[in-house]
């Protein structure tokens, strides 16, 4: 794959083009990086009644405890009064909303376990793990190319 920048001091704004292949594999993953790059998101997180911005990069899921949104990264736990549906029109295509009260960072999964009852158990890279729900499986199978 070539790569070409063209300098346009015209534009008013920046503007990416893309020119490809109609069968260039890696053009979704280079999309998805660029919309990712362009949504440098921090979330509010509360910790130990000390509020916290946290970068999207380092959230590992977005899950529902007891009505309650908590935003899990490698190192904490934070609190957050955001709403699950909030959140997921804020995020990145590398999140998966995986049940009614979960959405996950792909980045962060290092394996997945598929369950005689339809689920499918996925393990964090900091040995936290979640489910899915069954509900989701054909959208977590599609993003997961499973």
């Amino acid at each position: 794959m070539d790569l070409e920048i063209i300098h346009d001091n015209d534009l008013s704004k920046g503007k990416v083009v893309i020119q490809s292949h109609k069968h260039t594999e890696q053009l979704p993953e280079i999309i998805a990086y660029i919309k990712q790059l362009s949504q440098n998101k921090l979330f509010p997180g509360k910790y130990d009644d000390d509020v916290y911005y946290i970068k999207l990069q380092d959230i590992i899921s977005f899950r529902i405890e007891n009505k309650i949104l908590t935003i899990i990264t490698p190192d904490r736990q934070y609190t957050s009064a955001q709403r699950l549906y909030e959140v997921k029109s804020q995020i990145s295509p590398q999140f998966l909303q995986i049940s009614k009260s979960e959405i996950i960072n792909i980045n962060y999964i290092d394996h997945l376990k598929l369950n005689k009852n339809g689920t499918i158990e996925i393990r964090f890279t900091n040995n936290d793990f979640t489910y899915s729900s069954r509900r989701y499986l054909p959208l977590i199978k599609e993003a997961l190319k499973l």
